[in-house]
């Protein structure tokens, strides 16, 4: 039986479930029943035909769909537990209300106008009362991270020898779902937060004015529903991911309880993704995910605003602008891609050649630069593309240009061609007549510049050299990109000065 299974019913409900299922009648029956008597079931189809020890998924299926249209159950397909793959069908019983979860927390002040609450409590609770809200770069929403299966199993299976989790989890509870107590009129939806005490106040031994703790026991209360669907839960899961998923592998036999710390605290879904950053910022967090966050977030820590308009112009020329060169050509953070093989183009490659644009010394506008630089950007690349449109869109191990050493080295070879062109057409970085002048740079460099293996049969002997000598064996790094950019940079110049002196011959002549 599927580990999830174990760690969610104990021995005597999986022999019911068993037991359920070996009994005469109609599927659909079995089924009702197997939803009625155990402890209000969240399954999926393959789960109830697991349980029951029915092998024809496709009747259990059939089965759900009656008592679907019956009224009896209910499904999501939204809600997400613990390794779930994406776009799985949950079904619970219908008609089963909420209880009241009570948890005595203390609360703790941090600032004058915010406090934090913390408690302990049984991991398994954590996931029916928060939900995780992952990453949708496309819908500029989530904040969460896939599990990490690994980890999640490794995670399991220290808890099951015996290893207590030491680390607090953290939640943020919900603004516009929190109700004080007294609050009669508030939905039942809402969690309560009541003091059960006053604030204490506790002074510096050393200095009897300075205050080092003010706090008060609270009750936090819950509305709860171990089946609960995640668009009914009023609080997030922000940090604890791979802990509280590794409960799901834990059997409730061996372990019947895991007791974690939590803090908590109450924010806006828009303030819950700054704090995720934040948590994340001692714990290793994917540099790509971190900087997809922040182009689906309003405003940003002090200590990231530079990175955000790149953040946001990466999503721009990825996954929203059809006519950027690089649409639907990025590996972007939260985007599921069906392709194989997957988008050549690396999250942070594209950073990093947003990266030399916004830090070259263009005219930028204080205010939404990342318009204009997505703008500039697209429109260079667009250049590249047309220029060399036998080497865009490959996978990087068949053309060099894909790989970050080649977009970072032409990124590059782009910004200074403006730096040193724009100011001659006021400053006008949009400027047409500036843009056809690097085209036609652009063309002069490209019978001297290939980027495939493919290409060196029918190129110029130089441009064969070039590649062997500079590009074919260039890595992404520090060095490896000075390199390359070095030496495009020369051949590029030295092209458009020959090409400067002939016009310059042609108009003395």
């Amino acid at each position: 039986m599927h580990d999830t299974l174990k760690a969610t019913y104990h021995n005597e409900e999986l022999e019911l479930a068993k037991a359920i299922g070996a009994q005469d009648g109609p599927l659909k029956e079995r089924v009702l029943q197997l939803f009625k008597q155990l402890p209000d079931p969240l399954l999926a189809a393959s789960e109830v035909a697991e349980l029951l020890g029915v092998t024809d998924l496709e009747e259990v299926q059939g089965a759900l769909l009656v008592l679907h249209s019956e009224g009896t159950v209910e499904r999501s397909t939204t809600t997400t537990r613990p390794l779930d793959p994406e776009g799985v069908t949950l079904y619970r019983l219908a008609g089963v209300p909420f209880s009241r979860l009570k948890i005595v927390a203390m609360e703790s002040r941090v600032t004058p106008n915010k406090t934090r609450l913390q408690f302990t409590c049984d991991g398994r609770l954590i996931r029916p009362l928060a939900r995780v809200d992952r990453l949708d770069a496309l819908a500029g929403k989530g904040n969460q991270r896939d599990e990490i299966n690994s980890h999640v199993k490794k995670i399991a299976a220290g808890i099951q020898a015996g290893t207590q989790v030491p680390n607090p989890i953290l939640l943020t509870l919900l603004s516009d779902q929190i109700a004080a107590a007294e609050d009669d009129g508030a939905p039942e939806s809402f969690v309560r937060i009541s003091p059960l005490g006053d604030f204490t106040k506790v002074a510096s031994s050393a200095d009897a004015g300075t205050v080092v703790q003010e706090f008060r026991p609270v009750q936090i209360d819950f509305p709860y529903r171990r089946a609960a669907f995640d668009e009914e839960k009023s609080a997030l899961l922000v940090d604890g991911q791979q802990r509280t998923a590794a409960l799901s592998l834990v059997d409730v036999d061996i372990v019947p309880s895991l007791y974690l710390s939590v803090n908590a605290e109450i924010a806006s879904p828009e303030e819950a993704k700054a704090i995720f950053i934040v948590a994340n910022s001692t714990a290793k967090i994917e540099t790509q995910f971190s900087r997809a966050l922040l182009a689906t977030m309003e405003q940003s820590p002090g200590y990231l605003t530079t990175e955000r308009p790149r953040a946001i112009a990466a999503k721009m020329l990825s996954i929203e602008d059809s006519e950027s060169p690089f649409f639907e050509l990025v590996q972007y953070p939260g985007v599921k891609v069906n392709r194989k093989p997957p988008p050549p183009v690396a999250y942070n490659s594209l950073f990093q050649v947003l990266s030399i644009f916004a830090e070259c010394g263009l005219p930028l506008p204080e205010k939404n630069p990342e318009q204009k630089l997505a703008r500039i950007v697209g429109r260079g690349f667009n250049l590249i593309k047309k220029t060399w449109p036998n080497a865009w869109g490959l996978r990087p191990s068949e053309s060099r240009l894909m790989h970050g050493v080649g977009l970072r080295s032409m990124a590059t070879l782009i910004a200074s061609k403006l730096e040193s062109l724009y100011a001659n057409y006021g400053g006008d970085l949009d400027h047409n007549d500036m843009w056809l002048e690097i085209e036609a740079s652009l063309r002069r460099l490209q019978p001297q510049l290939i980027w495939r293996v493919a290409d060196t049969s029918n190129a110029l002997k130089g441009a064969v050299k070039m590649y062997q000598d500079e590009i074919a064996s260039r890595q992404n790094t520090t060095q490896d990109i000075s390199a390359l950019t070095k030496a495009i940079k020369r051949l590029s110049l030295d092209l458009d000065t020959e090409a400067a002196k002939a016009l310059k011959g042609k108009r003395s002549s």
